[in-house]
């Protein structure tokens, strides 16, 4: 009978983690720069929210490419959270465009910081833990998930 609950709650708990859609985390790491492939699919209502393994480094390009089926509203919405809940991407992500396959988005993370002589620096975002992926806006489907992949490089 134990084991009866058990296996009804783990269904019950695997149908709310996937309500939010899921993740695969992929790494390339020989050498630098170091590859993390977030692919990623939106739950019915166009929304993913997930968290990444850990992720060590300096973020130098993050790149947005759209899978099978793509994203079917004009643009979405990216962030990148870490684990004290502050968007990595500054902001950057609010509007990804859902263009072709082929197509992608790509954005250099960094703090900007004005100096006292007006000149406008960016600064590297350092990441040292997991990342909250959260995307809206990609579309909804009641038969199949939009699809995507997030490529971040790390020095």
């Amino acid at each position: 009978m134990k084991q009866f609950f058990f296996a009804v709650i783990s269904l019950l708990c695997a149908g709310y983690v996937f309500a939010a859609g899921s993740v695969a985390d992929t790494r390339v790491s020989m050498d630098s720069p170091q590859r993390i492939t977030l692919a990623w699919t939106a739950a019915i209502d166009g929304t993913v929210a997930v968290t990444s393994d850990v992720i060590r480094g300096e973020m130098s390009r993050v790149v947005f490419y759209n899978g099978t089926p793509a994203p079917t509203n004009s643009t979405y919405a990216v962030t990148l959270k870490d684990e004290n809940g502050l968007d990595t991407l500054a902001g950057e992500g609010g509007a990804i465009a859902s263009n072709a396959v082929t197509a992608a988005t790509q954005l250099v993370p960094g703090i900007l910081v004005v100096d006292t002589t007006g000149t406008t620096n960016r600064y590297p975002v350092l990441v040292n833990g997991k990342l909250s992926l959260a995307i809206s806006g990609v579309g909804t489907n009641a038969t199949a998930g939009k699809q995507g992949y997030v490529v971040i490089y790390l020095e």
